[in-house]
C-alpha cells in the first residue's frame, strides 16, 4: 500500500502544494515505513482476514424508521483485510478524517467509547469469548495509535496531517528542519524529486489557467504580444 502511495506521489502532476508540503510528504511516507513495525502485528501477518467494507460511510447504509439497518450498498469494495484495519467509523461525529483533533478529537472519544460499548456486547452474543477478540484488537488500536497509522496507509490525501497530529507526538514531533533532512531518506535524489514535483505543479497550474482563458475566450499571452 505504501508503494502505490509513492507511485500515486510521483505520477500526480497536482500532488504537492509547495515545496514545503513535498517535504513533509516525503517524510512522513518515510517514517510510515520506519514505524510499521510498531503497528503491524506480527501473529497475524497471515490471517485470520476479515471481510471489510473499505466505502463505509453513512450515506451507504439504509435504515428503517427504528434506525435497524435494512442494506449496505457498494459491496463492490469490500475486500479481505488484516483484523487490525477494523476501527469505529471517523465520520460518526460528522468530521472529515483530517479534522479529529483538539475539541473534536475529544468529542471522537466519547462516540467511540459509546461505539464499542455496543460492539462488544453484539460481539458476545455472536462469539462468546472471554475477552472477545475483535473488540480486543480494535481496543488494542486506539491504544497503541495504530489505528491513525491504518488510516495513513487507506488515505488518498490525509496521511501527512494524520502523521503530524496523531503518530508523530508519540515519538518526535517532526519539525520543518527534520522533515527537510528525513524526506531525503524517502529515495536516493530526492531533492531533485522535489523540485521537479515543484515545477509540475507551476507547469500544471499554467496549463490549466490557458484551458480558462481559452473557454472564456481570452487571448494567450502569445497572441496578445503577436
Amino acid at each position: 500500500m505504501l508503494t502505490f502511495h509513492d507511485d500515486f506521489f510521483l505520477s500526480n502532476l497536482r500532488a504537492v502544494s509547495s515545496m514545503e508540503d513535498c517535504l513533509g510528504q516525503m517524510a512522513s511516507k518515510t517514517l510510515l515505513r520506519a514505524i510499521s513495525y510498531n503497528y503491524i502485528r506480527r501473529e497475524t501477518r497471515n490471517g485470520l482476514f476479515r471481510l471489510q467494507l473499505t466505502d463505509f460511510y453513512a450515506s451507504n447504509i439504509f435504515v428503517d424508521k427504528d434506525g435497524n439497518i435494512t442494506c449496505l450498498i457498494d459491496h463492490e469494495w469490500v475486500c479481505a483485510l488484516p483484523t487490525e484495519m477494523l476501527s469505529v467509523p471517523y465520520w460518526l461525529t460528522g468530521c472529515a478524517i483530517d479534522g479529529i483533533k483538539n475539541e473534536k478529537l475529544r468529542e471522537f472519544e466519547i462516540v467511540h467509547r459509546e461505539f464499542m460499548d455496543i460492539f462488544e456486547e453484539e460481539e458476545v452474543k455472536m462469539m462468546a469469548t472471554n475477552p472477545p477478540a475483535m473488540t480486543r484488537i480494535i481496543h488494542d488500536g486506539w491504544n497503541s495509535g495504530a489505528v491513525w497509522f491504518w488510516h495513513c496507509i487507506t488515505s488518498v490525501n490525509a496521511a501527512w496531517s494524520l502523521f503530524d497530529d496523531h503518530i508523530g507526538p508519540r515519538f518526535l514531533p517532526p519539525s520543518t528542519d527534520s522533515e527537510g533532512i528525513i524526506a531525503q531518506y524517502w529515495c536516493q535524489g530526492s531533492p531533485l524529486v522535489a523540485e521537479r514535483k515543484v515545477a509540475e505543479l507551476e507547469e500544471y497550474d499554467k496549463q490549466l489557467q490557458v484551458l480558462f482563458d481559452e473557454k472564456a475566450g481570452l487571448s494567450t499571452e502569445e497572441e496578445t504580444h503577436g
